[in-house]
């Protein structure tokens, strides 16, 4: 598991160890109710009304059975998690017949890293505070190297059409990723958005990955070649 995390000039920072079995109700925090943070922003939006938006504030709408791990520890097998992207939560709740409404934020540590649908969410301190850090899916483990990515999600609020000729406009979740590739030793870089700028992370290998990449025909803007591509560096 991945054990240090830092952004390149120093903004992030983070480690996992283990820890013995502990009630999954440690676990969370009681401040407040899975929606308050939208009710306190935007009074015209309810998460359990998606009918009155576009897109999903969600990595996976509906709560599914995850695990939640301290360091390489196993501490809560098969508990109903949902990763909020736009509030920056892992959601949780006792059981699956729990009303959503009661569920609550797994307490932001960068101790703890949970498991959904396949995918590993770990928790990156922001100059070394874990409340203001952010969630990063794991794409990829290597020998030498992995793939982060980071999704940050906008909202955009719903308008009531102005005049009788134009018409009612929902609110709008849009989503942004950005990718980071971590070395074992600790640092991560940010890929640039540009397809051709990607390869300079990869630093005294670009042209060799420039001639795979050209090769086996991918386009490393897309996720399925990024990952190709990373596999390939990390067994060069």
């Amino acid at each position: 598991m991945i054990l240090k995390a830092f952004i390149v000039f120093g903004i992030f920072a983070g480690s996992l160890s283990s820890l013995a079995q502990v009630d999954t109700r440690g676990l969370t925090s009681d401040l407040y109710r899975v929606d308050e943070y939208i009710k306190r922003n935007d009074k015209t939006l309810s998460y359990s009304l998606p009918k009155e938006y576009n897109g999903s504030p969600y990595f996976n709408d509906e709560f599914v059975l995850g695990n939640i791990y301290q360091g390489d520890a196993l501490i809560a097998k098969d508990t109903p998690l949902r990763y909020n992207i736009f509030s920056n939560e892992i959601e949780v709740k006792e059981t699956l017949d729990e009303p959503d409404e009661d569920a609550k934020p797994l307490t932001k540590t960068s101790d703890i890293y949970v498991k959904i649908n396949e995918v590993i969410i770990v928790l990156i301190p922001y100059n070394g505070s874990d409340e203001e850090g952010s969630y990063f899916q794991v794409l990829y483990e290597g020998k030498k190297v992995d793939l982060l990515k980071k999704v940050e999600i906008e909202f955009t609020t719903p308008k009531k059409a102005s005049t009788s000729i134009t018409r009612d406009l929902k609110g709008a979740f849009t989503n942004e990723d950005t990718y980071f590739l971590q070395t074992k030793s600790g640092r991560m870089f940010q890929m640039p958005r540009a397809k051709n700028k990607k390869f300079l992370v990869f630093g005294k290998a670009q042209d060799t990955l420039k001639a795979f990449a050209k090769e086996n025909r991918l386009n490393i803007n897309k996720e399925h070649d990024l990952k190709r591509l990373v596999f390939q560096f990390d067994n060069l």
